[in-house]
């Protein structure tokens, strides 16, 4: 497990220098020109969406944040509570506790929701490209402290350097005020203001750094009930989760990229034989969705 974690942690900090590298002044020229072909290749395939989806992606443009709430389909939503149940079972001494591959793969109908339509047509508008599912995370908050876990990054101020543009639908599965854990961000032109703190010291900044530079009457936490949803580009503002001081928060997340991502985690997707089990449930969209290595023989 601990050799698994090291990997894990060196695929994550080859991601954070691919992005600085193609943000470096040699590069980004070359990168972005690039990337601006292949985004103008791809605009009119781009499909329609609804007035209220469309105003989510005007959001994510100015802010980096869009607030709504969400109705999950019964069959989905009984499948996060089952999973909830089995996290409440778990003892950990973590101050978070995710369901693993295995237990995603226990009630796949959340994983598969994760690949409607609706998200992928919501993903596909605010990155500008075909949208790689880069999986789902349904996760425990706990009233615990998170100083020296493996958690301890999250809770601190962060960027996410899975792609260029990330698109992160977090919803909560319980209700969340002040004191149970609330995602927390900072307007995406806050964001522009403290990314060279984020650049000196890997992914995490302080309170104290953070206030150095936004006010912390600009620092916003997203609470409110249950099916409160996040719709996010979490490489685009700086973010966290603030401690639960009272209650735990339940939530579960959706996490899209473009294609050609810098990172993916394995964790978030089910384990490869359950996807080809799925394989022929899925549309041929979903299954480009799921990425090139997914099907047939391929691996995760």
């Amino acid at each position: 497990m601990f050799a698994l974690r090291l990997a894990s942690a060196g695929r994550r900090r080859a991601a954070f220098h691919r992005r600085t590298l193609m943000q470096s002044r040699i590069v980004r020229p070359l990168a972005d020109a690039r990337y601006a072909t292949r985004i103008a290749e791809h605009v009119e395939h781009v499909p329609a969406v609804s007035v209220s989806d469309r105003e989510i992606i005007d959001a994510l443009e100015a802010r980096g944040v869009s607030l709504q709430t969400i109705d999950m389909p019964e069959e989905v939503l009984g499948a996060a509570y089952r999973l909830i149940e089995t996290l409440r079972e778990t003892s950990t001494p973590e101050p978070c506790v995710k369901a693993s591959p295995r237990q995603l793969s226990d009630e796949p109908d959340v994983f598969i929701w994760g690949l409607s339509n609706r998200f992928l047509d919501l993903a596909e508008n605010y990155i500008g490209l075909p949208p790689r599912y880069l999986g789902v995370e349904v996760k425990r908050e706990l009233v615990r402290s998170a100083q020296g876990a493996r958690h301890e990054t999250v809770r601190s101020w962060h960027l996410d350097h899975e792609d260029r543009r990330i698109l992160k639908v977090i919803v909560y599965l319980s209700d969340v005020d002040d004191g149970a854990g609330p995602f927390g961000y900072v307007d995406r032109t806050h964001t522009a203001r403290v990314s060279s703190l984020s650049s000196r010291q890997h992914h995490a900044v302080s309170d104290e750094r953070m206030a150095d530079v936004v006010p912390r009457s600009e620092w916003h936490r997203v609470t409110g009930p249950r099916f409160t949803t996040v719709y996010a580009d979490t490489g685009q503002v700086f973010h966290r989760v603030f401690a639960p001081t009272c209650t735990e928060r339940y939530s579960v997340t959706f996490a899209y990229s473009s294609h050609q991502p810098y990172y993916t985690y394995e964790r978030l997707m089910l384990p490869r034989h359950r996807i080809r089990a799925l394989w022929g449930r899925l549309t041929p969209r979903q299954r480009r969705a799921l990425g090139r290595r997914c099907g047939g023989g391929g691996g995760i």
